[in-house]
């Protein structure tokens, strides 16, 4: 295996005369593969797995000179580094989605260094990610229990008001958390009845999604609720609490949201903004008799193998199939 020792070896001394010279140190490959990336969660996300491999590894940041050292290496040597960490992080029994996560980043590092020229080596094919069961539990809650959370918000209350609101484009619309933040006030428009929102891979470019007559007015008293002037840029939904009011809604404050009107009404503490998206699909699938491709335009997957996970886990074929086979095998006295 590979000694991360040889490679801090190799880290030039940058108290040496020529240290000062800063154009003779390696340019900034990780900076270069974030500024790479339009979505501020997704360069939160790389920085933070990369400098996870290279704490791990060598105890201590990923500055550009250790970066360019490791990437110095041959794809032998790489994978040596990267099969060690895979090891440690199954020893700190991570998750195989976490995992797998930690190791596509420094790959995706070391593919984007080779883009821009600064490496050969390809150590990729020399490790192997783990085994995971995508969309295990897909289900959410049932209508009865979704309609109990939407009867949670006091809408009396401007916090009442805009919590009813994000609630019914979760659970109307089935948008992701990021969808939701990152709307605008100009994004909405209430004539016609849709907002625009910010999709998932889609950069700056916008999609427009067709709101009920109930969001459009539940946005639209949120909205005239807010003692604040409204310009196309602002946050459509924002923080009310009296120390920072006016500053946009975060992904994570929309999760304590949602967090905290499921537990005022006895649902599970668990429910999360994608649980409410994972409710509205399977509902949606339930009233269109598992019409996946009518669905689709509701999820906007990019593929429909992920609706059709979605479809049997809603309509539980395997458990189906099993009472089926129970039926079979049963004994006249047990069938009786």
């Amino acid at each position: 295996m590979s000694d991360p020792s040889s490679v801090l070896a190799a880290i030039p001394d940058k108290t040496a005369p020529d240290s000062g010279n800063e154009s003779t140190w390696p340019i900034d490959v990780l900076t270069m593969l974030l500024e790479d990336k339009r979505s501020e969660n997704t360069r939160r996300a790389y920085r933070h797995d990369v400098r996870a491999f290279f704490l791990s590894q060598y105890g201590t940041d990923a500055d550009p000179v250790l970066v360019r050292c490791f990437l110095s290496q041959t794809a032998p040597q790489m994978a040596a580094q990267l099969l060690q960490y895979k090891a440690r992080l199954i020893g700190d029994k991570l998750s195989e989605a976490t995992i797998n996560r930690r190791l596509s980043a420094v790959l995706s590092l070391i593919r984007f260094a080779r883009r821009v020229g600064l490496t050969t080596a390809d150590p990729g094919e020399h490790v192997d990610g783990e085994k995971v069961v995508a969309y295990r539990n897909t289900r959410g809650i049932t209508p009865e229990l979704a309609r109990r959370l939407l009867r949670q918000p006091d809408r009396a209350t401007l916090k009442g008001k805009r919590d009813y609101a994000l609630l019914l484009l979760l659970l109307e619309n089935a948008l992701r958390r990021s969808e939701v933040v990152g709307l605008c006030i100009g994004d909405f428009d209430a004539e016609a009845c849709v907002i625009s929102i910010r999709g998932k891979g889609r950069g700056t470019q916008k999609e427009r999604v067709t709101l009920s007559a109930t969001a459009v007015e539940a946005i639209r008293l949120y909205l005239s609720a807010c003692s604040r002037a409204h310009t196309a840029e602002e946050p459509l939904f924002i923080n009310v609490s009296p120390a920072a009011f006016g500053r946009g809604l975060t992904a994570d404050g929309l999760y304590k949201i949602v967090r905290e009107l499921a537990r005022q009404a006895g649902l599970p503490a668990q429910l999360s903004p994608h649980r409410l998206r994972h409710t509205a699909i399977t509902i949606a699938l339930d009233a269109s008799g598992g019409d996946i491709r009518r669905v689709q335009r509701l999820s906007r997957h990019a593929r429909l193998e992920t609706l059709v996970i979605y479809d049997d886990n809603r309509a539980d074929l395997q458990g189906e199939m099993t009472q089926i086979l129970s039926r079979i095998l049963a004994t006249p006295s047990e069938s009786g």
